[in-house]
């Protein structure tokens, strides 16, 4: 890690900048995220690895965040849930176009990042909450649930999806991103038959002069 770095939460950070259609979200992130991997792993009782996966910026993240301020504007003043927030990406980009925004993350480090960043372009008025997506913590319904690049492991899909279906309002729709991953399509059968309907599009994000083309499938109740 570099000496001269600069340390919020205990964490070496590094400011940037993400452009947006006409806006630009300032994120303070995680330098050299890779130095954490191994640090910051952890297993369940039941033997299953946890890895810090929320120090990354991910590609979806932007990918979601570009939808929602090209096709969603009409979430003005609708509640949203964003679910595996990581640096609050996506949360920001609703909170901007006037959606009241909960952000949630499982990890505690995570909201710390989020609660910062969202403090840097909105202020606080929203809330962080440490939530398990297989037990959430809420009694109301929401409008809007985004959700960034949390179906990469098979494990997640059924918690996910019961989330879905006990959170999401009658006529709310979920938003989820991903890469392009093998097991998209798994997911995308496995949601149709619980029983959702879903529609597919895509977009392209660059990062660090990488080019990543992005999947958004957006879900709702048939």
């Amino acid at each position: 890690m570099k000496k001269d770095a600069n340390y919020l939460f205990n964490y070496p950070v590094k400011n940037t900048q993400i452009t947006l259609e006409d806006r630009i979200i300032q994120l303070t992130i995680v330098e050299e995220p890779d130095c954490y991997l191994e640090q910051l792993s952890k297993e369940d009782g039941e033997g299953r690895l946890y890895l810090p996966y929320w120090t990354y910026l991910w590609e979806s993240s932007i990918g979601l965040a570009q939808h929602i301020l090209q096709y969603l504007s009409a979430i003005s003043n609708k509640s949203v849930l964003e679910i595996g927030c990581g640096y609050g990406l996506a949360g920001i980009a609703a909170n901007q176009v006037g959606a009241n925004v909960v952000f949630t993350d499982f990890e505690h480090d995570a909201l710390s990042f989020a609660r910062h960043n969202v403090q840097l372009n909105v202020g606080l008025s929203t809330a962080f909450i440490q939530m398990d997506w297989s037990a959430p913590c809420f009694q109301n319904n929401f409008d809007v649930i985004l959700c960034a690049d949390v179906i990469y492991e098979e494990q997640n899909w059924d918690p996910i999806m019961d989330l879905l279906a006990s959170l999401l309002a009658p006529k709310g729709i979920a938003i989820f991103a991903e890469p392009n991953r093998n097991n998209a399509d798994g997911f995308i059968e496995c949601i149709r038959e619980r029983g959702f309907s879903i529609e597919k599009s895509t977009c392209t994000v660059l990062l660090e002069q990488n080019t990543t083309e992005i999947n958004i499938f957006e879900v709702k109740r048939v």
